[in-house]
């Protein structure tokens, strides 16, 4: 995957919540940091997604 400026970036983030946003459920900074930090290779889908499910995990036990 090619580098994205940080024009780019920010252009993904901001379709991704109007998107997101026409369907009743606009993204919240939390998320929109997770992206973020998906897009600039800090982190990955799989490390932000495991993070969610250990999140759930605690609250509702499994």
């Amino acid at each position: 995957m090619s580098k994205l400026s940080e024009k780019e970036i920010q252009e993904k983030i901001r379709k991704v919540d109007g998107a997101m946003a026409q369907e009743g459920m606009p993204l919240t900074k939390e998320i929109k940091e997770k992206l973020y930090n998906c897009l600039t290779g800090k982190s990955t889908y799989d490390i932000e997604r495991e993070k969610v499910l250990e999140k759930y995990r605690r609250i509702y036990g499994q």
